[in-house]
């Protein structure tokens, strides 16, 4: 069995083939060809266990996540993760994988989905709200997608933001990061939005409509208490793009406005649907939100495995 570790997980494929294998993942999960159990979550005290199978035609996969919440105070990270891949015929251990590394790779491929599905083609600029190691990687992925020229970026850490344009301009040295005085000026001048944290309030603008004409990738709030979005952009969106229906009772950003009546259950659809062309983007507001789902782990799983192989 293989011991695949953070590095060779980063260098086992390119972006795009990470983009694809996601879209792959959205496609074969709407058709049923992929099984995803319901997680098992364990807790004892304040700490927590996940594994989330997942369960497709040529191999199956396990993360086994610990969230402890007391390991601050140890300076450790709070959440450890790890993904074990087996043969879909025989059940042999094939590899296990560093989660942490993996989560964020296919998370960012999930965003760029969203983006090369929902985005302008000539899009050039693009706002990072929340710098930790999910928005740069979605930010990382999402200049793949479109020719973006200009990188807005916001974090409440002076030192996180210097440390990301550091790490960014490596990957990008043409490309012009600004770190942005608030929240408003990113989203006022960035035509794609993405936002990366763990808040429980909203981290844009509930005023001035600069969401109208918008691409907008939420990927931070997976909790029914967090939020990243205020409810007065919901009526201006038609529709609202999830990668789960599981998004309707996971996370705050959906279950709030729906209990609200700011949107209806109608207008939420599977980014599946767009993908497969079972329906057409419709609005000038663009809205993606991500939850995760463990299918996303299996084909990120399976193509780390198969480029290393």
């Amino acid at each position: 069995m293989k011991n695949i570790n953070s590095q060779a997980i980063g260098n086992a494929a390119t972006v795009n083939q990470w983009t694809d294998a996601m879209e792959q993942a959205f496609i074969d999960t709407a058709r049923g060809i992929v099984d995803v159990p319901q997680r098992v979550h364990l807790d004892r005290g304040p700490n927590t266990l996940l594994l989330m199978p997942c369960f497709g035609k040529n191999y199956f996969c396990t993360k086994l996540v610990s969230v402890f919440p007391q390991n601050l105070a140890k300076k450790e990270p709070v959440i450890y993760g790890s993904v074990v891949l087996n043969d879909g015929l025989t059940g042999r251990p094939l590899a296990v994988m560093d989660g942490s590394k993996l989560t964020a790779m296919r998370t960012a491929a999930v965003g760029a989905v969203g983006i090369r599905h929902l985005s302008p083609e000539d899009a050039a600029t693009l706002g990072v709200v929340g710098l930790g190691i999910q928005g740069f990687h979605q930010a990382l992925f999402a200049c793949q997608q479109r020719p973006i020229k200009t990188l807005r970026i916001l974090d409440r850490s002076v030192e996180v933001i210097n440390r990301f344009a550091e790490r960014f301009k490596a990957f990008y040295p043409d490309i012009q990061v600004i770190p942005s005085a608030s929240a408003a000026e990113l989203c006022k001048l960035s035509e794609i939005i993405i936002t990366a944290t763990g808040s429980r309030q909203a981290v844009v603008p509930a005023r001035g409509q600069w969401w109208k004409g918008k691409t907008i990738i939420g990927i931070g709030s997976y909790k029914p208490d967090m939020r990243e979005f205020p409810d007065e952009i919901f009526p201006d969106i038609r529709q609202v793009f999830v990668d789960t229906e599981h998004a309707l009772v996971e996370t705050g950003d959906l279950m709030e406005p729906l209990k609200k009546g700011f949107i209806q259950k109608e207008q939420v659809i599977p980014l599946s649907d767009l993908i497969m062309k079972q329906v057409k983007q419709n609005g000038e507001t663009r809205f993606f939100k991500s939850v995760g789902m463990a299918a996303f782990d299996l084909y990120g799983a399976k193509l780390v495995y198969e480029s290393l192989s």
